[in-house]
């Protein structure tokens, strides 16, 4: 051990404090520990009380378990931070449904918490909002998998055709959407946080590669009903299960996508996303606490669009849906041999 063992059980308690702040109300801290250590009742207590050491590997488990930074627990303010990263190859679908399955269980997990928040800076539309339309979501992998993929192009219904086992996959989508649905959010927009895809939608249909007008304008229509759902419970200012949903506007983009994660009052964990869809996350406290702290300054300097500022809202909505309309427009009524330069 580098730590003496007045040190070590100083770390022990702390690592039983911050587990006691995240279990449930439903659950007894003595048989949690028991469960995930495999140790009886009297072992668990005498763990809890400090009058045996915790092992290196019951350390891990726990901490693996409840997302505690082993960092933190120490107390190390060095520089260096442990980011998790689980590298996806595109060539390889079980990646991917890997992927969500464990971003589904970290947003179920979080849903189940007395108190739960999310916040996001979403340099592009959040993942949660694709989540009941499905060829849109799909299309964000599509995109991925283009951008990666060694062999030969190939369309994206070709694509959609070749996905194995999507009914587990669309299980997973719909647990994801009923946690996410849970969650108190916070997340700050941009005015051009729908142009990404828009872009994408609109150079996939030029390169040929949808098979047809029907399938880019799907898109779209899907796209439009996104954001007429997000107006809804912008203008409300709660999901439909009533769990509270603020969006903000940011005079600047953020030039990346962070997902900051509270459960019962701490910050669990910090997400940053990578090109399309990958991620790397770090439960470092002190990262986390210092995100928390960007985040907040963003929002001070951000306009609030749910509850009573009407106007901004109506006016950020009515542009996207115009931008989206506008390529549906261009795609069904395209302009032979045009210069014009698109507004999105």
């Amino acid at each position: 051990m580098l730590c003496h063992k007045h040190d070590f059980m100083d770390i022990q308690k702390k690592i039983f404090d911050i587990i006691r702040e995240q279990l449930s109300h439903n659950y007894l801290l003595v048989d949690v520990v028991g469960d995930i250590l495999g140790i009886g009742s009297d072992s668990s207590y005498r763990r809890i009380r400090g009058e045996k050491k915790l092992t290196v590997t019951e350390v891990v488990k726990l901490c693996t378990y409840f997302n505690i930074s082993i960092d933190f627990a120490m107390g190390n303010t060095m520089n260096n931070l442990l980011f998790k990263y689980n590298s996806l190859d595109m060539n390889n679908m079980n990646n991917y449904q890997e992927y969500i399955k464990q971003l589904t269980e970290t947003i179920s997990d979080l849903s189940n918490a007395k108190s739960k928040e999310m916040y996001f800076t979403a340099e592009d539309i959040p993942i949660f909002h694709f989540l009941p339309y499905r060829e849109l979501m799909l299309f964000r992998v599509y995109i991925w998998f283009i951008a990666v993929s060694s062999g030969n192009t190939i369309d994206f219904k070709q694509f959609l055709d070749q996905i194995k086992n999507k009914n587990t996959l669309f299980d997973n989508y719909d647990k994801m959407l009923k946690g996410y649905n849970m969650i108190s959010s916070t997340e700050i927009w941009t005015k051009g946080s729908i142009d990404p895809l828009l872009r994408l939608i609109d150079f996939y249909y030029d390169m040929g590669l949808f098979g047809s007008k029907e399938m880019a304008t799907m898109l779209c229509s899907q796209l439009l009903s996104l954001i007429k759902n997000v107006h809804i419970w912008t203008e409300n200012g709660k999901k439909n299960d009533a769990s509270s949903y603020r969006l903000f506007l940011s005079p600047v983009n953020s030039d990346n996508c962070f997902m900051l994660l509270k459960k019962n009052g701490i910050t669990t964990s910090v997400t940053i996303r990578l090109y399309t869809i990958n991620s790397i996350i770090t439960t470092n406290q002190t990262f986390c606490e210092k995100t928390d702290q960007w985040i907040n300054n963003i929002i001070s300097k951000s306009t609030l669009l749910s509850g009573t500022s009407a106007r901004e809202r109506n006016m950020f909505f009515k542009d996207a849906e115009s931008k989206i309309l506008n390529l549906v427009n261009k795609i069904k009524n395209p302009i032979p041999q045009s210069n014009e330069i698109s507004h999105f």
